[in-house]
């Protein structure tokens, strides 16, 4: 079997796996990744298809704590910022935006890690639309939608099967806004469609594992939020090292 092949396997078995286990993160994972192997062009549309497909058994299991009106809203402010950042993925370097995202994610984790009770005590309609909008345009343009919506629900008062949940009901509705962008730009070509075709398998068996991983946290309480907190605060320096110019 092709070394390539192989390595996208793995990676989307991890990304798979993130996904149960948190609700978010199957893009944050694979595209950089990804992007080492075959360039972001095709990276950001795997993990686009990957990072829908891997929301629809975490939503049917868990669609009874989904906070659905938040999440539609979610999804309304993603719509056109969706169609927006797929246009800017060819022609505008992502590196500033993900530099700002950074920023805020090592913010607002700290922020959450110290506080003592939720920023936001009920979900905020400008904000939330906000939070849609940013996460739209990032998600289209270099793959990491998940930073704007995951600092904002992780701010509410919620149970962590609402986050989850929540967080997965958006981006299964978000994905398909951002794959439709993909198409309309010509960038779901057969070369993305063979690798989602070989990587199927590892992906089932990263999510399932990421789900059985997620049952075990709650079983021994252990404190999901402070998990997810931990790791946007990796996420976001991450980012900056990345992306930062020395």
């Amino acid at each position: 079997m092709d070394t390539t092949i192989i390595l996208i396997s793995m990676i989307i078995a991890l990304a798979g796996f993130t996904q149960g286990l948190t609700g978010f993160g199957s893009a944050l994972v694979s595209v950089p990744l990804l992007s080492i192997l075959v360039g972001a062009q095709t990276a950001v549309p795997i993990a686009g298809i990957f990072g829908w497909l891997v929301t629809l058994p975490i939503v049917w299991k868990m669609r009874a704590s989904i906070e659905i009106k938040t999440g539609l809203i979610l999804f309304a402010g993603s719509i056109p910022a969706s169609f927006v950042g797929a246009k800017l993925l060819a022609s505008m370097p992502s590196q500033y935006i993900l530099l700002t995202m950074g920023g805020v994610l090592v913010a607002s984790s700290i922020h959450s890690m110290r506080s003592t009770k939720p920023l936001f005590q009920k979900a905020s309609m400008p904000i939330t639309v906000g939070a849609g909008f940013t996460s739209g345009v990032l998600g289209a343009s270099v793959g990491e939608s998940g930073p704007p919506v995951i600092a904002y629900t992780s701010m509410q008062p919620w149970s962590a099967d609402q986050t989850k949940s929540t967080l997965a009901f958006f981006f299964m509705l978000q994905m398909i806004g951002a794959n439709i962008g993909f198409w309309n730009e010509g960038l779901i070509t057969e070369e993305v469609i063979s690798h989602v075709t070989s990587a199927l398998p590892a992906f089932a068996v990263g999510l399932a594992l990421g789900m059985i991983g997620y049952h075990l946290l709650q079983k021994y309480k252990i404190d999901y939020h402070k998990i997810v907190h931990l790791f946007l605060l990796f996420l976001g320096c991450m980012l900056i090292y990345k992306n930062i110019s020395f």
